[in-house]
């Protein structure tokens, strides 16, 4: 029973419980269980989560395969945190590395790999065309232009500081919800919605990031899987858009904020009968192209 579970849950529901190699005693990752995560976790003997941006339910490994068997389950001091200690499977982190803990904190605030990667996550998750492994390796060059200090990209000076994004998100938001509706126009309206589109989802990663909020946290994958059977008109769209920016003043990012915008960011593709992954590929072509993320790319 829930009422039976020794633990203080907070007004979210949610506790943190942080994963542990059984035998290595690596701190695999950190994710976040409500009741139910917890229940179906000892039911089951494989760890499961609540995910905050889907609101579901999520089993380690459903994916990929890299399951976690669980050995035992402890409380802290304040019933309000969980550590499991599991047989872990394969590796942990989406990016392919044995633990999400893979980059030492330098003295001067350069973040140092230290752990190689043990799969490649093209392999696992899809071949490299496929959304989950494309969206993967936008993600990852933002988190790469923050994590190192380059002085020629005024991305990785954004990334590395403590000033809000959300008023650039806001105003993408208004202008992709110009295209929309028509009051706001370049080029032909498609052109205009991978522009916008693009650079509303650089504002939100780019915020995301800053904050260190990770990719399996948001899920912009999931978030725009929208097919067209799904999509609303332009026009209500734009109108979604324009109460997005408003809904945003004064407040902080969520990954599930972000979550819901990655999707309306999709909605608004579809509504004009294009391929939400092609707002993405703009942004990552334009990535692609610059010097100082070659050995991004190139590992």
């Amino acid at each position: 029973m829930t009422d039976s579970l020794p633990i203080e849950w907070p007004s979210d529901g949610l506790v943190p419980a942080v994963i542990q190699d059984a035998t290595s005693h690596d701190v695999l990752m950190v994710g976040f269980m409500n009741a139910e995560a917890l229940e179906r976790t000892r039911d089951t003997g494989f760890v499961h989560f609540w995910s905050r941006s889907r609101q579901k339910l999520w089993k380690k490994g459903e994916t990929s395969g890299h399951v976690q068997h669980v050995r035992d389950i402890f409380v802290n001091c304040e019933l309000n945190s969980l550590l499991i200690e599991v047989d872990q499977v394969g590796a942990v982190c989406h990016t392919g590395h044995p633990t999400c803990y893979f980059r030492r904190l330098e003295p001067d605030n350069s973040l140092q790999t230290v752990r190689e990667r043990w799969f490649d996550p093209n392999d696992v998750y899809g071949a490299s065309g496929g959304q989950e492994a494309i969206l993967t390796l936008w993600w990852g060059a933002y988190e790469y232009l923050r994590d190192h200090c380059i002085a020629e990209s005024g991305t990785s000076q954004r990334l590395r500081s403590e000033e809000s994004l959300i008023p650039r998100i806001q105003d993408e938001l208004r202008e992709l919800a110009g295209v929309l509706d028509g009051t706001h126009t370049h080029a032909s309206q498609q052109e205009d919605l991978l522009l916008e589109g693009s650079q509303v989802c650089y504002w939100i990663v780019s915020e995301l990031v800053r904050r260190g909020v990770l990719f399996t946290d948001a899920r912009p994958d999931r978030a725009m899987d929208i097919s067209p059977g799904d999509a609303a008109s332009p026009i209500t769209v734009a109108k979604l858009a324009t109460g997005a920016a408003d809904d945003l003043d004064g407040g902080l990012l969520t990954d599930t904020q972000g979550h819901a915008l990655f999707t309306l960011v999709a909605s608004a593709a579809v509504s004009l009968g294009m391929n939400p992954l092609d707002v993405i590929k703009k942004d990552l072509d334009d990535l692609k192209s610059r010097d100082y993320l070659a050995s991004y790319f190139a590992r």
